[in-house]
């Protein structure tokens, strides 16, 4: 350090000094002796790391934990130790005016300027010793005016806002300042691993990291509110849970883009949002009418979050929020709008508002006033509260939708947790749709900020998201669909509906052959795939040969497969998010598979019928034949839950026994055989790997089909019962062989022999 530690000491004991000579001005409790210790821990962290030389310093502390006095005291830092002037960026107007008018003007008087409409006196005034501002206006000031070189020392408050955004690198580029300071809730760390755009300027950052926990271990007296959650599932009523499995299957405006949008803005802010943007879509052209949207949208009464809202507001009961402030947080204004009329409705007598980013300067300011007042009993507010303006601590937190941002989750809970706050017991109430993206966004964000370094379990209890997950309302549907279900249900069922189940690969290809002549990407697709195989087919049933073999073959052409695969629109199901969500439930092992015996033996029937048929005299074989790709077997793949294992083992097992009896009673002289191999387990594809053999042999003809079928997104570390599912995928593909032989005996081509 470039001066001695008892150096640091002194200027912390100034400034506390002169904070607490200020403890009128900010309506401070008498006796208030300025920094806290946990505080003072940080500040001598902070000068530390600037008197070792570091130029750019980042603090990640807690919302409500005192950021803001430690900003402060980072300014005073600057002034005693010879830097000529300082510039505060806050990221809006409204922060811009409320720290200064509330704070920094109260603290240091006439040296402090404020300038965020552009007039630029104060940035051109050497008598404002400390100047706030947006980054847009002290660009443009600084830039146009002057004197940029006079401010040697900025403060960023909300320092996350610095990274790749243009005004903060140009101005901070335009500055040079000697050191930054930058001051945020949580800080991303991976942004910190990468070269920032101002790394040449600024230096790489020193990040300064404090949550709760971390806080509290410097200092005893450091006792943050505990907050309570309490989880509220905002359950769909029946048409919109019509809805919403139409657009969870992408198949409800005829658009799966839109019908992915739509769906989060159903599921997080409710109809009556779902219907404004299903309604500007209309009008635009970019998606196709719904009558099962269109009725929803006629339906009278509040949207399911809002009906929850109201369940939240009974249960915690008006005495709570009595001269207390309750705040409920949503991510659309006309959420934020019905909820605010919902509330107004039940909780007479009290005064419910709506902030959002649509209301006007002078509006919000009142608004504010009447907050810190007192005069306000429900703040239902947008995005525009968490982080652009500073809002009183509120007793009962409201969250009707997960940010997926853990900075926004976290900034949000910091509107609750406030050190100065005389309550040590805090509410938080999550409203989610159960069974959705929302229960998995709060696992995530939960488990993102515990990578980040901040553990809220230390303030935030009772949060449990078992059983409420997207996967679940998948493995819920399929149960439903059990229930009245003799065999497993088809995932092509649940994904698109009815209509495509039982859907036949090989009746696909013959349509893709047949659209040769009248769609040009095809017939290139098909005179590649004659070239690659080196082979010139004499008729359309040549064609599909060459493409159920480039189907059923590891080929080296992926690009290729990839193309046939694209066009005969199987690759459709994987962009699907119910198939990601049924492939996710099949991983944590909620459900089991087999695939379907019909389609299965029609695929390995056409390949034994179609080697027989080519093999005019001795031994011909197929040793490549392999069923690996996922987005083909998933057409035909059936999923159950896992209960119902033994009887389908028990079923398979029967179904056995029964084809080999009939093989055994229409050989007609043909030696016919099949077995398969004890699976493998691929653990690198999370893949268990069935190796089935079928021999077929007369009068010296005969053919070997060495077939391979994969089951894919098994976890052998999550099955219970491993021997099971290696003999459920054993005997699914047994019966599929012995049925693919009982419809080879059957066919034309043996008849004829």
């Amino acid at each position: 350090m470039s001066r001695p530690p008892s150096t640091v000491v002194d200027v912390i004991e100034d400034f506390n000094r002169f904070l607490a000579s200020k403890v009128g001005e900010l309506g401070l409790p008498a006796g208030s002796t300025g920094l806290k210790r946990y505080q003072v821990y940080v500040a001598r962290e902070l000068v530390g790391a600037i008197e070792e030389g570091e130029r750019f310093v980042i603090v990640s502390m807690p919302t409500g934990s005192g950021k803001t006095f430690l900003e402060m005291f980072a300014a005073f830092y600057a002034g005693r130790r010879g830097f000529r002037r300082v510039l505060v960026l806050e990221p809006t107007r409204f922060l811009c005016d409320q720290m200064y008018r509330r704070l920094w003007s109260r603290v240091f008087g006439s040296s402090v300027g404020r300038e965020y409409e552009g007039e630029c006196s104060d940035f051109l005034n050497p008598a404002k010793a400390v100047v706030i501002s947006t980054p847009i206006t002290a660009w443009k000031c600084v830039r146009c005016l002057g004197g940029g070189s006079t401010f040697d020392f900025v403060v960023v408050d909300e320092v996350h806002h610095l990274f790749g955004n243009r005004y903060y690198v140009e101005l901070l580029s335009y500055l040079r300042p000697r050191v930054t300071v930058g001051f945020t809730a949580l800080l991303p760390s991976e942004k910190l691993l990468v070269a920032h755009e101002l790394e040449g300027v600024l230096g790489r950052p020193r990040l300064l990291h404090y949550d709760f926990r971390k806080l509290a271990d410097v200092d005893p007296e450091f006792r943050p509110p505990i907050a309570i959650a309490d989880l509220f599932d905002a359950e769909l009523s029946g048409s919109e849970l019509e809805v919403y499995n139409k657009l969870l299957s992408g198949v409800l405006t005829g658009d799966p883009r839109r019908d992915k949008f739509l769906e989060r803005v159903l599921v997080s802010y409710g109809r009556r949002a779902f219907c404004e943007s299903y309604s500007r879509f209309l009008q635009r052209g970019e998606v196709a009418s719904s009558s099962e949207a269109d009725s929803l949208c006629r339906e009278p009464g509040y949207s399911h979050k809002a009906r929850a809202v109201l369940e939240v507001a009974d249960s915690y009961g008006t005495d709570l929020w009595q001269g207390k402030l309750a705040l409920v947080y949503t991510g659309r204004v006309a959420t934020a709008q019905e909820m605010g009329e919902a509330l107004g409705g039940k909780l007479q007598g009290r005064r419910v508002e709506v902030l959002t980013g649509r209301i006007g300067r002078d509006e919000r300011l009142e608004l504010l006033r009447k907050l810190r007042e007192g005069r306000i009993s429900v703040l239902v507010s947008t995005r525009v509260g968490e982080e652009g303006i500073d809002i009183p601590e509120a007793s009962l937190l409201v969250m009707t939708d997960i940010p997926r941002s853990p900075l926004r989750f976290y900034q949000r809970i910091g509107r609750l947790i406030r050190m100065g706050s005389p309550e040590r017991l805090k509410h938080l109430a999550v409203v989610l749709t159960p069974r959705t993206f929302e229960y998995d966004n709060l696992g995530e964000v939960l488990w993102r900020l515990y990578e980040e370094g901040v553990d809220v379990s230390y303030i935030v209890t009772n949060i449990d998201v078992t059983g409420k997950t997207s996967v679940d309302h998948v493995v819920s549907m399929v149960s439903r669909v059990e229930e009245g279900a003799p065999i497993p249900p088809s995932v092509p069922l649940l994904i698109y509906g009815r209509e495509v189940e039982g859907r036949r690969i090989i009746d696909t290809i013959s349509s893709f052959v047949e659209s040769m002549n009248r769609d040009p990407e095809v017939r290139e697709i098909l005179e590649e795939l004659t070239h690659y195989w080196g082979v010139q087919p004499e008729s359309a049933e040549d064609l599909e040969e060459l493409v159920f073999i480039t189907l059923v073959t590891t080929i080296s052409s992926r690009d290729l497969k990839k193309r046939v695969l694209e066009k005969l629109r199987i690759l459709e199901i994987s962009r699907n998010r119910m198939y990601r969500l049924l492939n996710e439930a099949i991983r944590m092992g909620k459900l089991l598979y087999i695939y379907d015996i019909e389609a299965l033996s029609d695929i390995v029937a056409y390949e034994v019928t179609r080697l027989y048929t080519s093999c005019t005299q001795g031994y011909c074989e197929n040793l490549f034949f392999r069923l690996d790709k996922k987005e083909v077997l998933r057409l035909f793949t059936r999923v159950f839950t896992p209960g119902r294992l033994d009887e389908i083992l028990e079923s398979l097992r029967r179904s056995l026994e029964r084809c080999r009896a009939e093989v055994g009673s229409l050989r007609n002289g043909l030696n016919a055989d099949a077995w398969v191999s004890i699976p493998r387990w691929n653990e690198s594809q999370k893949a268990l790997i069935s190796q089935g053999h079928v021999w077929v042999s007369s009068q010296g003809r005969g053919v070997r089909l060495l077939a391979q079928v994969n089951y894919y997104d098994i976890n052998p570390g999550l099955l219970k019962e491993r021997e099971k599912i290696e003999e459920l995928a054993k005997l699914n593909t047994e019966v599929a062989l012995w049925r693919a032989l009982l419809k080879f005996l059957e066919s034309k081509v043996v008849r004829e022999v």
